[in-house]
C-alpha cells in the first residue's frame, strides 16, 4: 500500500488506485497514483503538472530525469518571478518536486501495468494538485514550517 515512505519522509505516502477514500472516477483504460503530504512546495508541483500533462508517459518521465539532472528548466507560467532563462523565459529546476512528481508517475505507470493497459501508449490525462498540510520542525529548528502537496495523477491509453 504505501511505497517509498523512505525517500519523502515518514508522512508522504504513494496510494494506488484502490486505496483512495474519495472518490475520483476513471475510465477502464485509465489509471491513477497519488502522493499524499509529499514535502515539495505546491507552487513547484503546479508548475511541474502543467509541464508534463498531456504527454506520453515515457516523455514525461524523460523531461523530469533532465529536470534533475538540471538540463531542461521548467517554465514557470502561473507563478511567475522565476529567472529568465535564455530562449525559455521565467524558469526554474525544481529539483526535489521533480523527483517526488517522477515517483507518482513511476507508480501510477505500474498501476497500469497491474490493470492490464498497454504501456507503451500511456499519456498523463489529469494532474491534480493541492496544497498539503504544513509540518512544523522539531527540535533545533522548531517554528519554522515545512511545506507540503498532494498529487493526484490519472494516465490512460490514448
Amino acid at each position: 500500500m504505501h511505497q517509498d515512505s523512505e525517500q519523502h519522509g515518514p508522512h508522504s505516502t504513494y496510494r494506488s488506485s484502490k486505496d483512495d477514500k474519495m472518490t475520483l472516477e476513471t475510465q477502464p483504460h485509465q489509471a491513477r497514483a497519488e502522493g499524499h503530504n509529499l514535502r515539495v512546495s505546491w507552487k513547484d508541483v503546479t508548475e511541474i503538472g502543467r509541464f508534463v500533462k498531456e504527454d506520453s508517459v515515457e516523455k514525461a518521465e524523460n523531461k523530469l530525469e533532465r529536470v534533475i539532472e538540471k538540463e531542461l528548466p521548467v517554465p514557470y507560467t502561473k507563478f511567475s518571478g522565476a529567472g529568465h532563462k535564455p530562449g525559455q523565459g521565467e524558469a526554474r529546476y525544481p529539483v526535489k518536486a521533480a523527483e517526488a512528481v517522477l515517483g507518482v508517475i513511476r507508480n501510477a505507470k505500474n498501476n497500469a501495468e497491474n490493470e492490464g493497459l498497454n504501456i507503451d501508449e500511456l499519456e498523463i490525462q489529469e494532474f491534480i494538485t493541492n496544497q498539503g498540510r504544513e509540518f512544523r520542525t522539531p527540535k533545533r529548528h522548531r517554528g519554522r514550517t515545512m511545506k507540503a502537496a498532494h498529487v493526484k495523477i490519472i494516465v490512460g491509453e490514448r
